[in-house]
């Protein structure tokens, strides 16, 4: 949930690719299944502590993708109420973005940033993040590519020399972008920084699993890489 690219592939179809970083105590998630949520189909890998999730994708024309943090690193004080990965979740309760950001109860949750891609019509890209005391929504271009990072592992100025890896490797697809290069370039991005390489290891942290989404039409993929067990996994799921 730590490192998240978009890449929009024209019309509504779109690439989302999530690298997560994680702690080595915390459980290892279960792969990606198709679950029932608000009379609609989610997939989604889910976490066995919490029972919620980082990425999602659902029948109804949304995708969603969760990064630790708002704007800035902060100091976690638990307890917190609710599990950021369910609040991922509870969107599906909701109609559109406006509603879940006017009406969703954000009160003492932790920080987070929250990306959404609403292809019902047309493809759209929102941006929620949540800092402790207000959010914020705000609207992306989703004509253009964007790359993400976790504002509570990486600094400023490793968020833009990542950004800056990230336009660099765009500017080598010359036949348009593939949902295995981008893969590619999640485990391999960066300059032999360990510790600040897409495909990131601290101490104690490290990336656990890329998540890939991939939609093309009204067919919907989702890629799932489990870097701790060495095991893959794909499903589909069909837009209504």
């Amino acid at each position: 949930m730590c490192t998240v690219s978009f890449l929009p592939k024209g019309g509504n179809d779109f690439i989302l690719t999530s690298n997560r970083d994680e702690k080595e105590s915390r459980e290892i998630a279960h792969h990606p299944k198709e679950f029932i949520n608000q009379h609609i189909k989610v997939v989604y890998p889910q976490d066995p502590r919490a029972k919620g999730t980082w990425i999602a994708m659902a029948e109804n024309g949304f995708t969603l993708c969760l990064l630790n943090g708002g704007f800035a690193a902060h100091k976690s004080k638990p307890p917190y109420r609710k599990s950021r990965g369910v609040v991922l979740l509870d969107f599906f309760q909701y109609n559109n973005v406006n509603q879940f950001v006017v009406n969703y109860d954000f009160k003492n949750i932790e920080p987070f940033t929250l990306i959404i891609v609403d292809y019902k019509s047309a493809l759209h890209l929102y941006e929620i993040r949540w800092d402790g005391k207000q959010v914020h929504l705000s609207f992306k271009d989703s004509k253009v590519s964007h790359i993400w990072s976790s504002v509570t592992l990486y600094t400023p100025d490793i968020r833009a020399e990542r950004e800056q890896w990230f336009n660099d490797w765009k500017k080598e697809q010359k036949t348009g972008f593939e949902a295995e290069k981008v893969k590619e370039f999640h485990l391999t991005g960066g300059k032999g920084d360990k510790e600040n390489d897409l495909f990131m290891k601290r101490a104690g942290t490290f990336t656990v699993s890329v998540s890939q989404i991939k939609k093309e039409g009204k067919a919907l993929e989702m890629n799932y890489t489990d870097c701790m067990k060495h095991s893959s996994s794909t499903h589909a799921l069909t837009l209504l």
